[in-house]
């Protein structure tokens, strides 16, 4: 080999390890789940289920200090959920999501309720949060901002398409802050305008001491729109680490309908196992009166699953 050989080969060694030394990190993850959904008002349908969920995290350290992550979700198939985020160290984090949500402003804050497994208005209610508006803001192409100022986290939401539907096209705003400074306690409030015909705000507080969490929240939905229902939720809710893998929770929620006969209510109880990378989680939820119905009939459901994480 000559000489020129050599330097021009050792020129391409010293580049190549140069630029990895620059490279950005990346870790897979995933899971499988066979699950069960008995729910007493669908009789029709097949209560069985498979999900399986491959998640991409990305991210690397810029010259000027900042940072860099990427995040996909392949769920069913299809990428579900993706998102870019830049840290700027003591300036925040801003972050950009192509799909689902930042994470950022109101999402923050949607549901502070602990539990073992699901929510108490999972598979009865089927709704986000158990409130009609609670997931109705259009959460593609949304940018957040959040930042940590001592004891104290302020995070904000901002999508420039307003509604789902485009409708107004009237930007949706989200705000959210939380205070820590008090050990074991988190004190939260939220704001967010749908830029079209909805207000919510929520107000909530968590607290833990040893193996237990408890949290208690208040979430309100205000609509503008002549004939659309105003709602004021209530929920809380105790989950306890019995060990390392077994937890229980419980949990209860009540929604005050705007002229409605009655209130929605809905309980729950959970319990999860893991067994190193396999969980066994169920639960039991009802809900009663539903939209505050005093004539609907009460809704039952039965859930357990089974996941592989790895």
């Amino acid at each position: 080999m000559n000489k020129l050989t050599k330097v021009g080969l050792t020129a391409l060694a010293t580049s190549l390890v140069s630029s990895a030394s620059f490279a950005g990190e990346l870790s897979v993850s995933g899971s499988a789940a066979l699950s069960y959904s008995g729910v007493s008002n669908k009789s029709g349908t097949n209560p069985w289920a498979m999900g399986d969920s491959v998640k991409f995290n990305g991210g690397g350290d810029l010259d000027n200090g900042m940072t860099v992550s990427v995040y996909y979700e392949l769920d069913g198939g299809t990428y579900d959920d993706y998102n870019l985020k830049v840290g700027m160290g003591d300036m925040g984090t801003v972050s950009f999501s192509g799909a689902s949500s930042s994470g950022s402003g109101v999402d923050k804050l949607k549901d502070i309720v602990p539990t073992a497994y699901s929510a108490v208005y999972e598979a009865t209610d089927g709704l986000d949060s158990g409130l009609i508006d609670a997931s109705g803001n259009n959460q593609t192409g949304q940018w957040g901002y959040d930042i940590a100022l001592g004891d104290v986290a302020l995070s904000a939401s901002y999508n420039p398409r307003g509604t789902a539907a485009g409708v107004k096209g009237d930007a949706e705003t989200g705000y959210a802050i939380v205070y820590s400074g008090i050990d074991g306690m988190e004190l939260s409030a939220a704001y967010f305008d749908d830029g079209s015909e909805a207000e919510n705000d929520t107000m909530g507080i968590k607290y833990t001491m040893g193996s237990v969490t408890a949290a208690y929240q208040i979430t309100n939905v205000d609509y503008e729109a002549t004939g659309s229902t105003d709602q004021d939720a209530t929920h809380y809710g105790i989950s306890v680490a019995i060990n390392e893998d077994l937890s229980i929770s419980a949990g209860r929620q009540e929604i005050e309908f705007d002229k409605a006969a009655d209130d929605e209510v809905n309980t729950g109880m959970m319990a999860s196992y893991t067994m190193g990378s396999i969980a066994i989680k169920g639960g039991f939820n009802k809900m009663e009166s539903k939209n505050g119905s005093a004539t609907a009939k009460d809704v039952e459901a039965n859930m357990f699953a089974v996941s592989f994480a790895f």
